[in-house]
């Protein structure tokens, strides 16, 4: 349960990081405020909408600006691809141009994005343009803003010089003439420096500072910085627990309504650690079940709701705005034929009746149109939701295994160390380590259910031929056949997607069929994979099946159409669903 030295230099580069806007161009307007008000999609609708707005009055700087905030809407929305092609487009305009303070901010915007992916080249290269560009226009206030993300690239590689050059340059300009705001970043660059190459007494000369900024500044979100920075540093350097838990409470009593967040959890832990090294063990168990209590709410909320909802609404909302765009588009074109209709038999009432028919024969070939385009839109929809699932799934087992397992791994080898040094095995600590192992033991039943193991170590074929054994059983045999190697691999997104499409299939025949035996045939010819699934069961009436399919069987269709496969099912002496889709390697 000790505070690592990782976890400290995350929090000392909150600091870095969380305060990178250009005060001089913060401007409350509707995009801030449905932000605030977690609207993400209100948000981008007016973004957009705003953009176009000043690129037709040509008012090009505020245009800069409402690409990077729109680019920070995407980014909140998981879309880094739109998120990072929002600025190139922005970076493009502001150097046709010539808007030399908006490249800056803008190259500073992509640096960022490559540096949270740790492309820490890319950054590099986009940092060093912006603050080139800014010591050309001998602005040396928007040469220390850019420099400030080099100095986090360097701490972050740890390189000690180029980090001490960057970090005294801002200080250099901030430090007699700044706001608050960049005179506390300062004496927090050079908290993080010290206390990044261990040289703790000194960073901590420099956090007292930076706190004495923080509350001169009055903002809570500076002073959880630096009382997480020096309850760190009391624990994990000094072994002072009782300092440490005094700045943990500071935290817990800055925003006592604040009941569910990171923040608090890590407070929890942290206490509960101060509290075990003074062997106050009431209430060390007391703040490791709120610990729990606190990430499991966090759990909840935040990813059931977030993850889940926040994608796919996003997702969907694209697929219905780009509908209504066609739609609307297809009702001018009526309107329009209307209209010359009404003319023509004006003027040349002889054809009438001709032009009659070829109006309707116009209409019917809209009508067509439409439900086509219907039809490909609803297909668009399914597919966006899946993605939004299919996504939701990876990023969800993805925080179970990497994050909440490995934490409860944590605290249950902490605890039994703590037995073994002490001695002492008490019913508690017992207790304790049974709720942790149950804990760990769902919550890594839980990844494994929401993504295979199978499917991300070793492959999508051994991942099959594992499911169909474990679905065979004495009162139904299930067949597994392929000419591929079991150890074949494949793009990770094509092995996603065909397996949760042969597994809804199974489960239909294990659900449906009645059979007694069943088969998966999955073999490679000509780049494309030709499945088959088959059973011996009672079959059904496909012709009916058509007009009135299930859920499931609908989101396969539209699943395999996207990705330009086609697919075909038979019913006779049983079902035969078979499938042809090209190979995505």
């Amino acid at each position: 349960m000790k505070p690592a030295k990782r976890s400290l230099l995350f929090f000392l580069l909150v600091t870095i990081f969380g305060h990178s806007a250009f005060a001089s161009h913060t401007v409350p307007d509707s995009i801030a405020i449905y932000s605030q008000k977690n609207q993400d999609i209100k948000a981008l609708k007016y973004a957009i909408k705003r953009s176009d707005y000043l690129l037709k009055k040509k008012q090009y700087n505020d245009w800069c600006f409402n690409s990077i905030q729109k680019s920070k809407i995407y980014l909140k929305l998981s879309d880094n691809k739109k998120a990072i092609n929002v600025l190139y487009a922005a970076l493009n305009l502001a150097e046709e141009k010539k808007l030399k303070f908006e490249q800056v901010l803008i190259l500073n915007e992509i640096a960022k994005n490559f540096q949270q992916t740790l492309n820490y080249v890319k950054s590099q290269y986009y940092f060093k343009k912006g603050e080139h560009i800014a010591v050309a226009i001998k602005n040396d206030t928007l040469k220390a803003f850019i420099q400030q993300g080099l100095f986090g690239n360097c701490i972050q590689q740890n390189k000690k010089d180029s980090a001490a050059y960057y970090m005294k340059n801002i200080m250099a300009v901030h430090k007699g003439k700044g706001n608050p705001d960049q005179i506390y970043r300062c004496y927090s660059n050079y908290s993080n420096f010290y206390f990044n190459f261990d040289e703790g007494e000194l960073g901590k000369k420099y956090l007292d500072t930076a706190i004495y900024f923080a509350q001169k500044n009055n903002k809570i979100k500076y002073l959880k910085t630096c009382y997480t920075n020096l309850g760190y540093y009391y624990l994990a350097v000094k072994n002072d627990y009782q300092k440490g838990e005094e700045q943990f409470l500071k935290i817990l009593a800055l925003n006592p309504n604040d009941s569910i967040s990171s923040d608090v959890s890590d407070c929890y832990i942290n206490l509960s650690y101060a509290y075990e090294q003074m062997k106050d063990y009431k209430n060390a168990n007391k703040y490791l079940n709120k610990y729990i209590e606190n990430t499991s709410a966090i759990f909840q909320n935040k990813i059931n709701s977030q993850l889940r909802d926040t994608e796919t609404k996003y997702e969907i909302e694209k697929v219905e705005t780009e509908y209504k765009k066609k739609q609307l588009e297809l009702e001018e074109k009526q309107s329009k034929n209307q209209k010359i209709f009404i003319v023509i038999i004006l003027l040349i009432s002889i054809i009438a009746i001709l032009f009659y028919f070829f109006y309707q024969n116009i209409r019917l070939k809209e009508k067509n149109k439409l439900k086509d385009i219907e039809t490909r839109i609803q297909q668009n929809i399914i597919n966006a939701t899946i993605d939004g699932q299919e996504i939701e799934r990876k990023k969800i087992a993805g925080v179970l295994h990497d994050n909440i397992s490995a934490q409860l791994s944590s605290a249950g080898l902490h605890l039994s160390a703590f037995s073994a040094i002490t001695k002492t095995d008490s019913q508690e600590i017992a207790k304790t380590r049974a709720i942790l192992k149950e804990a760990h033991d769902k919550v890594r039943d839980l990844s494994h259910e929401l993504l295979p193991v199978l499917l991300s170590k070793f492959g999508l074929l051994y991942a099959l031929q594992d499911l169909c054994e474990k679905n065979s059983n004495s009162l139904l045999e299930f067949d597994y056949s392929s000419n591929i190697d079991t150890h074949k691999r494949f793009n990770e997104d094509f092995e996603m997607k065909i397996y949760f499409i042969i597994t809804e299939l199974l489960n239909n025949v294990l659900k449906h069929s009645e059979a007694t035996k069943a088969g998966l045939r999955i073999n490679e010819k000509n780049n494309q994979l030709e499945i088959t699934v088959n059973d011996n069961g009672k079959g059904c009436n496909t012709a009916k099946l058509k007009t009135n399919e299930g859920f499931g069987l609908t989101q396969i269709r539209a699943r395999i159409l996207n990705m330009n496969g086609t697919f075909n099912m038979a019913s006779k002496n049983g079902t035969t669903v078979s499938m042809l889709i090209p190979i995505v390697k």
